[in-house]
């Protein structure tokens, strides 16, 4: 797949292409072709890539090959904002209901949930995950094989979960630990169940629960949870983190998602509490950090909070003796009585100490 990323951005799809289809093992085949699908731009290069994977799917002859290719090819295209996903997957899950063998039926419902997944259609995702779980238990192979086919099933609903970043996600860990103590592996079963409380924690508490794992030194799952948070939530978090790790002398991390946070609003229009964000720019304040405070104080929408921001920074500028900065920040405060009454202590009219 690094050779035919390599010539993707090299814009060379012919050789990409071209070497997608010297692979022998369809399935592979079809998954390169993918790849190149989501990557490759307008409609004619599209068009040809798409008729190749149909093409790889035509050579397939099991049912369960031919559902699990369907799936692929669904969500690929529906990645790609082709609305033609969708009939791919119906038509996987045609095919899977025309299985017999019931272990193979809810192997292909599996499949059809994991792209599903992938594709970020969660709620039928996890509801064939739940008809895959259920077509197993109904299975008169022997315990041994329904077993076997279990665990991978609780393995694939694992990685969905890894990777869902939103509430949806307690939900997978949920099952897939159900699943486990069906199998009797009950520390996994264990560890999913705390991720999945986790989750349910950081709806209930918000960034809050971010400061209270970080109180307690618990990094881990302060990070964890953090996915998890609503957009406005989220921002709030990060931006605790980031003054956790100044605490810790990791500076350059701080910094860093100080930007990501600030980026994240930016560009995803959000508006975090007002209050939140100035207790957080005082703190940055508080321990030396000037510029993080600036920023978190232009994220502020409430003029009147923004400017108790600004005037503190211009005034910790001006005592510092940096009459430029101090002026060029009082000049960006909004609201006009506290910006006169800075520009004054700047100036020398007031007792900067005082303010």
């Amino acid at each position: 797949m690094e050779n035919i990323s390599d010539f993707l951005q090299k814009g060379d799809f012919s050789s990409a292409l071209e070497l997608a289809l010297r692979i022998e093992d369809p399935f592979s085949r079809l998954e390169a072709l993918s790849y190149i699908y989501q990557y490759v731009e307008g409609d004619e290069y599209k068009e040809i890539v798409l008729e190749r994977m149909l093409e790889t799917i035509d050579s397939l002859e099991g049912l369960l090959e031919k559902a699990r290719a369907l799936a692929l090819v669904g969500y690929a295209l529906t990645v790609s904002g082709d609305k033609k996903g969708e009939h791919f997957f119906k038509k996987a899950h045609q095919i899977i209901k025309a299985i017999d063998y019931l272990l193979w039926k809810a192997e292909g419902y599996g499949y059809l949930a994991y792209y599903m997944a992938l594709a970020g259609d969660y709620s039928s995702a996890f509801y064939y995950y739940n008809v895959a779980y259920e077509t197993a238990q109904n299975s008169s192979e022997p315990y041994s094989k329904v077993l076997s086919f279990l665990y991978r099933l609780a393995q694939q609903i694992l990685e969905n979960a890894e990777e869902i970043r939103s509430p949806e996600a307690k939900e997978f860990y949920e099952l897939a630990a159900e699943i486990y103590e069906e199998i009797k592996r009950h520390l996994s079963a264990q560890e999913l169940k705390k991720k999945a409380s986790l989750i349910e924690l950081a709806l209930e508490k918000g960034s809050k629960v971010v400061s209270e794992f970080l109180e307690r030194r618990d990094v881990d799952n302060a990070v964890f949870v953090i996915k998890y948070l609503p957009d406005e939530e989220k921002v709030l978090a990060l931006l605790e983190v980031a003054y956790w790790l100044f605490l810790h002398d990791k500076k350059g991390l701080a910094k860093s998602i100080v930007e990501d946070a600030f980026r994240m609003v930016a560009e995803r229009k959000i508006k975090p509490n007002d209050e939140k964000l100035e207790e957080i720019a005082a703190k940055f304040l508080k321990i030396g950090q000037i510029e993080e405070a600036l920023t978190v104080g232009a994220i502020i929408s409430e003029k009147k909070r923004a400017s108790r921001i600004f005037e503190k920074i211009a005034l910790v500028y001006a005592k510092r003796g940096d009459k430029l900065k101090a002026i060029a920040v009082a000049q960006a405060i909004s609201d006009e009585n506290i910006k006169r009454g800075v520009l004054k202590a700047i100036e020398g009219e007031e007792n900067v100490g005082h303010k």
